[in-house]
């Protein structure tokens, strides 16, 4: 069943933008198990689920049509491109022609174009196989246990679409009108047979009956998952939190997190540093590893920090912090962990005393604008890179900035330590090699890793308890209890740096709550989809020459979006759906 729903997904984005059928949601080969064969045991339809879940992390590219969607790798290249891309946090330069629309809010204003049409295919194709497991499941024989339990997880699967749908498609809950604004088709039967947009309040509901229902299947089968890329019922509480958070259901929101985040401890600081690339104890739901399917076109080759593509050519790496974020988050606390995962100006002469210099980071000579890269200009500089990369390249994973070259092997070959200091045959040797070789983007991370840098293959967080930490505060905060939002700063941020105190209360409190939520979860596909939920304006600031107040967006980044802007940041339902889907036309057009 796994080869089968894979060659189901993998045809999705080739078909044709314009036909007028389902074609592009539906794309069946010839040797799919039929609904029938699913519900013959229970072997079958585990299989069935396992495919499903598989689907959340298979290549969805074509090497032939738009390049940038060659990428689309399941939910963490949605959780990048969509969560990520937009927002005010994140700058990438990767695929710099194709990034540039959806990092300047281009692709969300048209109906046409696989990056808008991507999300909605992707979710639409989840929710199509959790409905074709679900029309059956009730009727299979066997274990009864295995049988609520394998229902509880499509349930799960099905509404974790929707949630994603409503994410990017849908409205806010201001702009819900009270639950009649129309926002998604609602299907939850195979097929996609032509069917009406419904309202917020009905994709809500059903939402909570599908998490409600996997709750209470999850805890009447007493089974327990033997993959972290199954969703339980921790995933469904946690699912459920992020729905509330959307649906301003704060109560739900801040019971649901903290119910879904126990078992699940905050990883300490030595465990942030090192690496998000496989699963820990705090990961509720990641991908599998997945080295025989995605290849180059895996998320960890073009966002992990030592991925193929982010190591080479003049793609300048995978992803770039804010600097007006990270210098919020450095002057709070400049021992804060997670500062030391990115390319900053503190990082200028932390282990080279002399010769490269913060400034030089506002530096035009230093810095190529258009990309906000910075390479082979200066030998210290050089070293200075050098020294920062081979301290934060974490045990067991490949060096982050130099392709295709350890951390130990390439230090050796340079005879290299980091308590060399300026040893001038070192400072040459790393300079001669790395003016060919070696692009780094000003913020660049060192915060996700592939354990495979030819592949890129590695493990992604898709759900984490730091998030439901960070879910339980906000929901706190909007209910006035301050004491547990508090509480909840005091639990994350005590893992990220010594001596962190949480006396704030009132929007004081909210503003911290969001300003490290920020910074925890950066590249993990929140930002966006939370200054949505937030009802706040963005605004990119782009990098000035000899100007350290300025951020470090390139140009073609630079932009301020109103909360007004595309229909309150809604993607056009994309014009496939549309073109055969022609109830909808009428709808849209009132």
């Amino acid at each position: 069943m796994n080869k089968i729903i894979k060659s189901f997904l993998a045809l999705s984005l080739a078909t044709g933008m314009g036909a007028c059928s389902s074609s592009y949601l539906e794309q069946p080969p010839v040797d799919l198990v039929s609904d029938a064969a699913i519900g013959e045991s229970v072997e079958a339809a585990r299989a069935a689920l396992y495919g499903l879940c598989e689907a959340m992390y298979i290549s969805y590219g074509d090497d032939n049509g738009d390049y940038a969607i060659r990428f689309a790798s399941g939910e963490a290249y949605f959780q990048t491109y969509y969560g990520d891309s937009p927002s005010p946090d994140f700058a990438d330069s990767f695929l710099y022609g194709s990034q540039k629309e959806q990092q300047a809010w281009v692709f969300m204003t048209r109906d046409t174009g696989d990056g808008d049409r991507y999300p909605w295919m992707y979710a639409y194709n989840l929710i199509n196989q959790a409905n074709v497991i679900l029309s059956v499941i009730d009727g299979v024989p066997g274990d009864p246990a295995e049988v609520k339990f394998i229902k509880a997880q499509a349930l799960t699967i099905r509404a974790h679409a929707y949630i994603r749908l409503m994410q990017v498609y849908g409205p806010r809950f201001e702009d819900s009108k009270n639950g009649q604004e129309l926002s998604l088709v609602l299907r939850v039967t195979p097929g996609s047979d032509p069917s009406p947009l419904v309202s917020y309040k009905e994709v809500m509901t059903q939402i909570y009956s599908d998490l409600d229902n996997a709750i209470g299947l999850f805890n009447e089968s007493g089974k327990q998952r033997s993959k972290g890329f199954e969703p339980n019922v921790n995933v469904a509480k946690g699912l459920y939190s992020r729905a509330a958070l959307i649906n301003h259901d704060w109560q739900k929101a801040k019971d649901m997190a903290n119910q879904a985040r126990q078992g699940y401890p905050i990883m300490t600081a030595a465990e942030y540093l090192a690496g998000f690339g496989k699963a820990n104890g705090e990961w509720l739901w990641y991908n599998d590893f997945n080295k025989t399917y995605n290849g180059y076109n895996s998320w960890g080759a073009s966002f992990s920090c030592n991925g193929a593509y982010a190591t080479s050519y003049d793609w300048s790496g995978a992803g770039a912090i804010s600097w007006k974020l990270y210098k919020q988050i450095f002057d709070k606390n400049e021992n804060d962990v997670r500062c030391e995962l990115f390319w900053t100006p503190d990082k200028a002469n932390m282990y080279v005393d002399y010769g490269f210099e913060e400034a030089d980071f506002w530096d035009p000579s230093v810095v190529y604008s258009e990309r906000m890269t910075m390479w082979g200009v200066d030998p210290y500089m050089t070293m200075a890179i050098t020294y920062w990369n081979m301290y934060n390249t974490p045990q067991g994973y490949s060096d982050g900035l130099f392709p295709f070259q350890t951390g130990a092997s390439f230090g050796a070959a340079l005879g290299l330590e980091i308590s060399d200091g300026l040893n001038p045959q070192a400072i040459a040797a790393v300079y001669s090699y790395a003016k060919s070789s070696t692009r780094v983007q000003f913020g660049a991370q060192q915060k996700f890793w592939s354990s495979g840098a030819d592949l890129g293959d590695a493990q992604h967080p898709f759900l984490r308890a730091s998030e439901l930490l960070l879910n339980e505060a906000e929901a706190a905060v909007e209910l006035q209890d301050y004491t547990t939002a508090q509480n909840c700063m005091k639990e994350l941020n005590s893992n990220r740096m010594p001596n962190y105190s949480c006396t704030l209360t009132g929007d004081a409190l909210k503003e911290e709550i969001r300003l490290y939520r920020r910074m925890e979860l950066w590249g993990e596909g929140d930002t966006w989809f939370s200054f949505k939920r937030w009802n706040v304006p963005v605004s990119r600031e782009i990098w000035k020459a000899g100007d350290p107040t300025s951020n470090n967006f390139m140009p073609a980044y630079e932009g301020s979006y109103d909360t007004s802007y595309s229909n309150g940041w809604r993607y056009e339902i994309p014009k496939s759906e549309k073109d055969y889907n022609t109830i909808i036309n009428s709808q849209l057009n009132k």
